[in-house]
């Protein structure tokens, strides 16, 4: 069986190169032949084919250039995972939107649209959403990853200034779950099942991510948690997924889902490749 590993070709780290390599070697160990295809490599015009006699069997897209993703399906291809499911997850409004009345969520106010040039040059949406949400607030870019595009805002003040910095970029303010203040835990999924899962702890920072100082160790999750991970991810329409969740006072609550995920981390916290359960899944859709 020959496939594809697409990869963003603009995006080289020794983080990223070794999710490669764990999925490469999964792959091997299946007699599956794994070639990594960067995705600025495709410069075929619209209108063209882009696989010619050269078709996989599958594509594994770890990348999120949903258009290329789109044309692929297009010629027939099976996509693991789909265009559309990357598209949702990579926008924090999208994910929001998919979810609702599925799991339970931070409460969300989805910024009104503004141009370059323009931006938020009207505060009265910020004060309105901090009514709805209170204070703290959460804001985050719509498109962002590792935590580095969200931020908590203690005051109106602070809301108003992190919006104004904001430019035109789309973005989301969400309510503040004060009781999972820099911890979630991290649900990795596969196939509709739970494959493992980590709690991420921050004691100097409202973010867990292990990328920003974080923490980590195993965790026994409850029913509730894990059903809530499954859920979103059958939402969104994923073959694999990493599941963040929150420790609300009335149960767990979804806060986002990841549609490529790091897990590394995850390996060397519970010692499940999640590489290695991506290929058995793959191979059993493939029959």
């Amino acid at each position: 069986m020959k496939a594809w590993l697409i990869v963003n070709g603009f995006v080289d780290s020794k983080k990223f190169n070794e999710l490669y390599g764990y999925l490469s070697r999964a792959a091997v160990r299946r007699n599956i032949e794994l070639e990594i295809k960067a995705s600025d490599s495709f410069t075929v015009p619209v209108g063209e084919r882009i696989c010619g006699k050269n078709k996989p069997n599958f594509v594994l897209f770890w990348d999120k250039d949903i258009h290329l993703a789109r044309r692929l399906e297009a010629e027939g291809i099976r996509l693991f995972n789909s265009a559309s499911a990357i598209g949702i997850c990579d926008s924090k409004i999208l994910t929001a939107l998919a979810l609702d009345g599925k799991v339970l969520t931070p409460r969300t106010v989805i910024a009104p649209k503004t141009f370059e040039g323009v931006g938020y040059n009207k505060p009265e949406f910020v004060e309105n959403a901090t009514r709805v949400l209170g204070l703290p607030v959460i804001i985050k870019e719509a498109y962002g990853s590792f935590g580095a595009q969200v931020y908590l805002a203690s005051t109106l003040d602070e809301a108003k200034k992190i919006v104004s910095s904001l430019g035109h970029k789309d973005f989301v303010m969400q309510e503040f779950i004060a009781e999972s203040r820099g911890r979630d835990v991290r649900v990795n999924v596969v196939g509709g099942r739970v494959v493992s899962a980590m709690e991420r702890y921050n004691e100097n920072d409202f973010r867990s991510n292990i990328s920003n100082g974080g923490s980590m160790r195993k965790i026994n999750l409850s029913p509730e948690m894990e059903r809530a991970a499954v859920d979103a991810a059958m939402a969104i329409g994923l073959d694999f997924a990493g599941v963040d969740v929150l420790f609300g006072k009335d149960g767990p609550i979804v806060c986002e889902v990841n549609s490529n995920p790091h897990f590394k981390s995850s390996l060397e916290c519970t010692g499940v490749d999640m590489s290695e359960k991506i290929m058995e899944y793959i191979l059993e859709q493939m029959k």
